[in-house]
This record gives C-alpha cells, structure tokens and sequence, in this order.
C-alpha cells in the first residue's frame, strides 16, 4: 500500500469515527439530537449519517446508520422521554430504518455524483432521500409492529387502522420531514463538500 493510499485510509477511518462519536454525543445529551417542540419532535441524528455517507460512501452510510440505531435503543430502553420512546427499543423501529437511510443516501451520492459530475447536487440529493427514507421506514415499522398491538395501548398510545396511519404519515412528511431536509442542506451539505476537499488533498 502506498504512502497516499494510507493516508487517504487513515483520514476515512478518523472521521468515520469522529462522525460516529458525534453521534453517540448527540443522543446522549439532552436537546442536541433529539428536539421537541410542542407536538412537533425533530431529529438532528441525521446530519452526520449524511456527512458520512457524502464523503465516505456506501460503507460510511451504513456503519453510521448502524451507530445512529444502536444509540436509539440504547437511550431509548434506558432514558426515555417521550411516550412514544419505548417503541423504539425494537431493533425494526429504530435500527433497520437507520441502516436502510445510510445505505440510500451512501448510494444516491454516488450514483449523481458519478453521473453527472453534480458533487452539490449529489449532496443534496442524498440529504433529501435520506430524511424521506427515514421518515418512511421508521413510521412504516411502527404501523407495522404496533399498529394493532396491544403494547402501543399501555402506554397510552392510540392504536390506529391504513386509514389513518396514510394521514399520520403524511402528517410527518409535513412537518418533521421538511424540517428535517431543510436542515440537514444547510448543515450537511457544506460541511460534506469540505471534509471532501480534506479528503481529495491526500
């Protein structure tokens, strides 16, 4: 291996770290991650999956998915806050979606980037999908795991049929997902274009 090609590796491995302990702190520590306001409750946890999956690819995406889902059961089954929290200590609620979102966003940067020599709208694109992936996959499995279930009503949480779960994910979409996007283009996308010049350097 040559002098560069371990330097390039190095560098890949110090900020899929530093992306993963970004992570962890942002679940950990109140209101950086996670933010609540009123009914509305948005998360930030996506930034740095999409940071990753920008400068670092497919395998980035899906080693910060899998932190992103890890830390989501871990906070969930010993500190939660909201009522909904506990449901999120099923690994197809909280991981699974997270792992899919690395991977769409990982693939979708590369793909336009690739195709079309487009690095700001790669970027963008994979900031987009990612949150919609999120937002379908993680609202998908809790119809699906607990949309009939009798778990959901001891904590006190309505149960619902298709019917209504179509307007409480659409209702997401309209809020925490446009939220969320917006965000991450203001955040990630820049941040995502410098950590590739660092990269590029080498």
């Amino acid at each position: 291996m040559s002098k560069s090609s371990a330097m390039k590796r190095n560098l890949a491995l110090a900020q899929l770290g530093m992306l993963s302990a970004l992570i962890v702190i942002m679940t950990f520590v109140p209101y950086i991650g996670y933010i609540s306001i009123g009914a509305l409750s948005i998360t930030l946890l996506h930034i740095p999956l999409i940071i990753g999956a920008c400068v670092l690819g497919v395998k980035g995406g899906l080693v910060l998915g899998a932190v992103w889902g890890i830390t989501c059961i871990i906070k969930a089954a010993t500190s939660p806050v909201a009522i909904t929290d506990p449901l999120f200590t099923n690994p197809l609620v909280s991981l699974l979606p997270r792992l899919i979102a690395g991977l769409v966003a990982g693939l979708v940067f590369e793909f336009v980037s690739k195709k079309f020599k487009k690095f700001h709208l790669a970027s963008v694109l994979s900031a987009v999908f990612a949150c919609l992936t999120n937002t379908v996959f993680v609202m998908g499995s809790l119809y699906l795991v607990y949309g009939q279930s009798s778990e959901a009503a001891k904590l006190g949480i309505v149960q619902f049929d298709f019917g209504s779960f179509i307007y409480f994910i659409l209702g997401a979409f309209g809020t925490n997902a446009v939220f969320e996007m917006i965000i991450a283009i203001v955040i990630a996308v820049p941040i995502s274009h410098a950590l590739r010049k660092a990269k590029i350097k080498f």
